[in-house]
């Protein structure tokens, strides 16, 4: 992707997450028919099993603040940071997370993180590498702020590779979802999510980026056939990857 495709994605996609950010949680409950949050609280739980209980967790992407939600329900004495380029996505975060303690929300880019080396414990990005315009520049962000030993979180949206589950995808991720999401008024903005998603990395290549970023993998598991999944990464460590089965 060249430099102008890029600066184009990244300017698409700001301006989709401004026009969904009122409307997204019940968009993601009637997509996922509620297990999204069961997903991001099993990816959260295998991270913070990773976790001592009073660490600092960086979540990038951090849109309307679930993850940092949970996580506070399974950290309460976790320092939390979250991080989104989209405004409107922040001021929704800033109402649902309204009083969890030990919370900052800033506004910036996942690509070029605002946080000095080795600032967190532990980082998240859920749902949002695929709208970055550059996932290997974004997962060498979130290892550099990371300290040595820390734990990297990828939950995303993935194509499922079974060839009887396809088509039954196919179908619900192009005509279905879309008008679910946002109706016929945001429609087109929900055709991205779609379109981002078939556009995006195998899970396979998802560990190879992680690897190139010094990550070592070290747990992963996938949900609903493939169409989620999460990986874990620890910096500067070694160890064979594991399903943490949290």
């Amino acid at each position: 992707m060249s430099a102008l495709d890029k600066q184009e994605k990244e300017d698409f996609v700001f301006r989709v997450f401004q026009n969904i950010a009122e409307g997204y949680d019940g968009a993601n409950q009637r997509i996922s028919i509620g297990a999204h949050l069961r997903w991001k609280r099993r990816a959260a739980g295998a991270l913070c099993a990773l976790l001592p209980d009073a660490c600092s967790i960086l979540d990038i992407g951090c849109g309307t603040g679930d993850m940092l939600r949970i996580f506070s329900a399974k950290r309460p004495r976790a320092k939390l940071t979250g991080l989104d380029f989209s405004p409107n996505m922040l001021r929704v975060a800033e109402d649902r997370c309204r009083g969890i303690p030990l919370l900052a929300l800033r506004q910036g880019n996942a690509m070029d993180l605002p946080f000095s080396d080795a600032s967190f414990d532990g980082a998240c990005i859920s749902f949002a590498l695929r709208n970055t315009a550059d996932y290997s520049r974004t997962l060498r962000e979130a290892a550099r702020v990371l300290r040595s030993g820390g734990v990297m979180l990828v939950i995303d949206s993935f194509v499922p590779r079974g060839l009887l589950v396809r088509p039954f995808y196919d179908l619900y991720f192009s005509k279905l979802m879309p008008l679910l999401g946002g109706g016929f008024r945001r429609r087109k903005e929900y055709n991205w999510l779609t379109r981002s998603t078939r556009e995006f990395i195998s899970t396979d290549k998802l560990r190879d980026l992680m690897g190139g970023a010094g990550l070592t993998i070290c747990g992963e598991k996938a949900f609903m056939f493939g169409a989620c999944a999460y990986v874990l990464g620890r910096k500067d460590t070694g160890g064979d990857s594991i399903d943490t089965g949290i």
